[in-house]
């Protein structure tokens, strides 16, 4: 009955934007879709407002806007946590582990856009939000792939792999061919082939299931992001930007990690577990990464000749006072907040829901180790 329910709910969602279509397109599309949802991406794309129809649209996110994504977040969670519990795939420091290329390759893709790597139309697959679907979708096949060769003996396993990154190889060089033209800086096959093999290799030094399956394909889409990063920090910029700042990446690593080693220290001092547990001590580090990157591009208390803006009202007022440290402060006590919460005070609650805590806490990571990342790669090329 609840599948059903849904199959109904969405055929009558489905029909109704049919005949909304049909009947009052303008109202539709022009006052509702492209206000809303395509023309923010499109103006994010120009770099200034666009108008369609008459209707204008800015780049950047509305009360409406904000509030369907937030439903289809919620949506999106609910499905893939249904997928998770159905396959019965824990959540956990394995599976986070697991996933971590395909959060880094959020983040390098946005920073590569950020760029001027990507022209139009091409650069509208990389501005949020369709870029987080274009990350599911690789999280998917990297998940199938991963399922699929570890369910068969070695020999197969390896059989499989193979396959599936030949397959990604040939799409990729096809995608090359049909929109290298889209590119203001070429990423040659060689360099996805050479990715594959570095997937393959991986795949091959680590016991063959499905999560490090997983990695090791996450490895594949990754790699070649990297990659362009690189070339532009060492010299093979494509555009025009202020200088690099190679010491950022260090600092912000010390950083973090100090933070998190005090974390873990106090919790064992204090014989508190879940400061201890691994997946909890990622969400402490990827908030702290994300916090301080905006400490240092904001308030630059050291001098290294960083300035961007902080669009956000509550993380600028905090970095307005105390000399900034405020802000990476507050996200630690709100992610160690979220940690007592799921762990301590709904710990009953959520007894035998490993798999929905997990989750929740891959998200609050994501929301942290993201944009921290992001933010972390433009300091460094200086864009």
């Amino acid at each position: 009955m609840h599948r059903r329910t849904i199959v109904i709910a969405g055929a009558c969602i489905a029909a109704a934007l049919a005949a909304g279509f049909i009947l009052v397109p303008d109202l539709l599309y022009d006052r509702f879709i492209w206000k809303y949802f395509v023309g923010p991406v499109v103006a994010d794309a120009v770099g200034e407002p666009v108008s369609h129809h008459g209707v204008e649209a800015a780049a950047g996110y509305t009360l409406l806007s904000e509030l369907v994504y937030g439903l289809l977040l919620l949506v999106a969670f609910y499905g893939m946590y249904r997928v998770l519990r159905r396959l019965n795939i824990e959540v956990d420091a394995r599976f986070i582990a697991g996933a971590m290329p395909y959060i880094v390759l959020g983040a390098t893709l946005r920073t590569l856009e950020d760029s001027g790597l990507f022209q139009r139309p091409l650069t509208y697959l990389f501005i949020s939000p369709v870029i987080y679907i274009q990350i599911g979708v690789y999280l998917a096949l990297g998940l199938a792939i991963g399922i699929l060769a570890g369910r068969t003996s070695r020999a197969k396993g390896r059989r499989v792999f193979i396959a599936a990154l030949s397959m990604l190889t040939a799409g990729y060089t096809l995608t090359y061919l049909l929109l290298s033209g889209w590119m203001t800086a070429a990423l040659s096959p060689l360099v996805v082939a050479l990715s594959a093999i570095a997937a393959f290799i991986c795949f091959e030094l680590l016991p063959h299931d499905r999560i490090h399956g997983l990695f090791s394909s996450g490895l594949f889409f990754v790699l070649p992001s990297l990659y362009l990063i690189g070339r532009w920090t060492l010299g093979g910029q494509w555009s025009s930007y202020s200088q690099v700042h190679l010491m950022v990446v260090p600092l912000v690593a010390i950083l973090a990690t100090g933070i998190t080693g005090l974390v873990y220290l106090a919790s064992r001092w204090q014989g508190w577990q879940p400061g201890t547990d691994a997946v909890n001590l990622s969400l402490v580090f990827g908030h702290m990464v994300d916090g301080w990157v905006s400490y240092l591009a904001v308030v630059d208390p050291l001098g290294m000749g960083i300035s961007y803006g902080e669009k956000h009202p509550l993380p600028l007022l905090l970095m307005e006072h105390g000399g900034g440290i405020a802000y990476p402060l507050a996200k630690l006590g709100i992610v160690l907040g979220i940690i007592y919460a799921l762990d301590v005070y709904l710990r009953e609650e959520l007894a035998g829901r490993t798999t929905l805590t997990g989750l929740i806490k891959l998200f609050v990571l994501v929301l942290g180790l993201s944009p921290g990342l992001r933010d972390l790669l433009r300091i460094l090329m200086g864009i």
